[in-house]
């Protein structure tokens, strides 16, 4: 499971696991100790809470994975900076997305070659749940983003 999360990123740490007949949950969290703000491109390494954020991985061993990550929330030490804390940013993961940029990548093959309909049924027996309403979403981000 260790190559799984090096696969995410290097700086990553897996910390626990919980495996189901259906499922692989895989506690994970960073190993850096200083994070940037985003905002000012200060380095602090104070921090502010913790708290986990559940995101959909592809699947292992025909399993939906699932990631929980723990999620950092920072101080900015810049009294100049407009944000007196900021929330750790993952590289494998849009801010706010729930499900990994390789999955992301995963759904939008399989979806150009066939319906939305025909592909979440296809990726739902992978184990990857999407609905048709999300796939069709993906797609128009994916599109107005190569713009």
């Amino acid at each position: 499971m260790n190559a799984v999360i090096s696969s995410l990123d290097r700086n990553y740490r897996l910390c626990d696991t919980r495996i189901t007949d259906s499922e692989i949950i895989l506690y994970i969290t960073s190993t850096l100790e200083k994070l940037c703000c985003p905002y000012c491109e200060t380095m602090t390494g104070r921090v502010h809470s913790y708290h986990t954020r559940e995101i959909q991985d592809l699947p292992i061993s025909d399993r939906k994975t699932i990631l929980i990550v723990t999620t950092r929330k920072m101080k900015c030490i810049n009294p100049e900076c407009r944000h007196s804390t900021f929330a750790e940013r993952h590289p494998f993961v849009n801010p706010n997305a729930q499900k990994t940029n390789r999955l992301i990548e995963r759904i939008l093959k399989t979806s150009s070659e066939m319906s939305s309909v025909c592909s979440s049924r296809l990726l739902k027996n992978e184990n990857i749940i999407i609905g048709k309403s999300s796939i069709c979403t993906l797609l128009k981000k994916n599109t107005s983003d190569r713009r």
